[in-house]
């Protein structure tokens, strides 16, 4: 088995593949220093994660929140040839776990999953429930690999 790792620095690239991407996983301490692990969707903004979390699921009252945590987007592929049988990229966003309360950019922040994930229900459609709060991802450092090999 052979195996290739590419450090990727180019921020245009890497920025284009996180806005491409769906969902990731959001990685988060809890005040037992468990780590709590969550998939979700997000939205990338100012070099920032935003997700939504639900303040009633047991593990949201347990968040160390002003603590670090970090967003892992991966993506794989098949490759058809001999030499590289699969190519899998790798972006994590490592940061600072805050809750947003800056109603300007809770309201941003929903348009802007409408448009990505709703875009056929209209502004005035579009409902988040009660129980999901905005949370940033505040980005200290982005890191992007790929990994090749057969």
């Amino acid at each position: 088995m052979q195996r290739n790792q590419i450090i990727i620095r180019d921020i245009k690239e890497i920025e284009k593949d996180i806005n491409d991407a769906l969902a990731g996983v959001a990685s988060m301490f809890l005040e037992t220093d468990k780590i709590y692990q969550v998939p979700t969707n997000f939205i990338y903004l100012d070099k920032n994660i935003f997700i939504y979390l639900d303040k009633n699921e047991e593990a949201f009252e347990n968040i160390k929140f002003n603590s670090p945590a970090s967003f892992s987007i991966v993506k794989s592929e098949k490759q058809g040839g001999k030499e590289i049988t699969y190519r899998l990229k790798c972006i994590t966003i490592n940061g600072e776990i805050r809750i947003v309360d800056e109603q300007k950019v809770i309201d941003q922040i929903k348009e802007l999953y409408r448009t990505k994930y709703s875009s056929r229900i209209s502004t005035e459609d579009y409902e988040v429930p009660e129980n999901l709060i905005v949370c940033i991802i505040d980005t200290s450092e982005i890191k992007a690999l790929i990994e090749e090999g057969n």
